[in-house]
């Protein structure tokens, strides 16, 4: 059989399609079937699912080896070597996570965000900020070299919760090149008390750009 695509939606039709490449019967899949009701279904293929996942090289493969620690049994060691490895997916939300439910160090998440290049390395940063007190100047670096997710959002956050300049999260949005500055502009008016006419600005030069 054809091996089957990693998308970046792991959903159940996904599923079927792994479990049936996996060699497992997929008609034992229901609807409402999550990770954890999958691994007690079909235990004799989470090796299986393991050598998928670290080997494909499409989707979310980095989320992928989170829920399978977090929900099928497979070892902490295991997903942070694959979630350090993968180049696509999101890997930096990946180890957030791998952070808040899976026992990571701080320190690793850190590294691994810092070198993200997919997904949203900003925001995870500072989550990290938020959650587990990583520096601010740490995820204040990571906001300002984001070229991916939404470093406007993160750096109107940052402004917000952990004191960071103004003309430092004015700096950011000014320069963003993806995610959607022009909110983040327009919440900077609401609480930083950035100008309204600044405001007005971002969203004329940003016109059409959300989500890019």
């Amino acid at each position: 059989m054809r091996r089957p695509v990693c998308p970046n939606d792991l959903d159940i039709a996904f599923a079927r399609r792994l479990v049936r490449y996996l060699g497992g019967d997929p008609s034992k899949i229901e609807d409402d079937d999550c990770w954890e009701s999958l691994a007690q279904k079909f235990p004799e293929l989470i090796a299986a699912a393991e050598d998928y996942f670290a080997s494909t090289r499409t989707g979310d493969p980095a989320w992928a080896a989170y829920r399978m620690c977090l929900d099928c049994g497979s070892t902490r060691g295991w997903a942070e070597g694959l979630i350090r490895r993968t180049k696509t997916g999101d890997q930096a939300s990946a180890a957030y996570y791998m952070c808040i439910y899976c026992g990571s160090a701080p320190e690793w998440a850190e590294a691994v965000i810092e070198r993200a290049r997919t997904g949203d390395p900003a925001w995870a940063a500072y989550r990290m900020c938020r959650d587990f007190g990583s520096p601010r100047w740490w995820a204040e670096g990571v906001i300002e070299r984001a070229t991916v997710g939404d470093p406007a959002w993160a750096a109107y956050f940052m402004c917000c919760d952990f004191g960071s300049d103004r003309e430092w999260a004015e700096g950011v949005i000014g320069h963003a090149k993806t995610g959607d500055p022009a909110r983040a502009a327009r919440w900077m008016c609401r609480g930083p008390g950035s100008d309204r006419e600044w405001a007005r600005g971002m969203a004329r030069k940003h016109a059409g750009k959300e989500g890019e």
